[in-house]
């Protein structure tokens, strides 16, 4: 299937090239309604990792980043996205000052705005502030894989609500196969080494994981615009991610895979084109 190039002026970055609409209520409602019902949920619960400054602060920043933003580009103000990547900030990003909260959502919105490939994101922008935070002050912040716990009923309730959004995003497919595939070698893993099966099930439970999988590789404008492309996408993050955790020992694995893999995704538009992902309203 053919796709039209718009070359990437500033107010190209408002809309994407072609594409489908998704249908029904915009799923960056229905996203924004599940990480906020979260967080409220976690500082409910007294969670020790859950600052309650954080989530102003993160969310503060990147509306103003956008506003900022937004004026430079010439481009409509819309606060739904800013909102979800402080959010997610939020509830996977911890650190040793507020400031570094602050950068935080400033770098996720700039880069946004300025990190593209024929108007399309090359990254997830929460991804791309964990990533470049990690590797420019790794003693100054950290994500904590097992945060929350691996309780079995806010893997299920995350899961679901993801469900819901991911339904009318149309990137379903972006997270089974990462899950698939990231499971599948740590049950590969598992048995090689004699384990019990409890110990993959318990990998796989973690509440930071999950909101990974669901909801931040699945980004629909950083994403392929192909299914296949989003396989293989999937399939590289999952490989990578296995492989920083397991072969060199490190923690975030999963932040800084996809950050490795996502500029591959213009590429695999390139290989494997397909109509662009809309979203509903915009």
């Amino acid at each position: 299937m053919s796709q039209t190039i718009v070359s990437p002026s500033p107010r190209s970055l408002a809309r994407p090239a072609s594409g489908i609409a998704a249908p029904g209520i915009d799923a960056r409602w229905l996203q924004i309604g599940t990480l906020a019902g979260l967080l409220a949920l976690l500082l409910l619960r007294g969670d020790p990792g859950v600052e309650t400054l954080q989530a102003p602060v993160c969310i503060g920043a990147a509306l103003l980043a956008q506003a900022a933003c937004c004026r430079l580009f010439k481009v409509p103000f819309d606060w739904r996205s800013p909102a979800i990547s402080g959010l997610s900030l939020s509830l996977l990003l911890r650190a040793d000052a507020l400031w570094l909260w602050a950068l935080a959502g400033a770098l996720a919105i700039g880069s946004k705005f300025t990190l593209r490939v024929r108007g399309k994101h090359v990254f997830n922008p929460a991804n791309f502030a964990i990533a470049a935070l990690l590797l420019a002050a790794p003693d100054a912040v950290w994500v904590s894989p097992g945060q929350w716990g691996d309780t079995l009923w806010l893997g299920a309730l995350l899961v679901f609500a993801a469900i819901a959004v991911l339904g009318r995003a149309a990137r379903a497919d972006t997270a089974l196969a990462f899950v698939a595939c990231y499971g599948g070698l740590l049950l590969i893993r598992c048995l090689l080494l004699g384990d019990p099966l409890a110990i993959p099930a318990h990998q796989m439970r973690s509440g930071a994981l999950l909101l990974f999988a669901f909801f931040m590789i699945t980004d629909p404008r950083a994403t392929p615009d192909s299914r296949a492309g989003r396989l293989v996408f999937a399939a590289c993050v999952a490989a990578l991610a296995y492989w920083l955790q397991f072969r060199w020992q490190i923690r975030p694995g999963l932040f800084l895979a996809l950050f490795a893999v996502s500029p591959l995704t213009p590429l695999l538009d390139r290989r494997l084109p397909a109509r662009r992902f809309v979203w509903s309203g915009s």
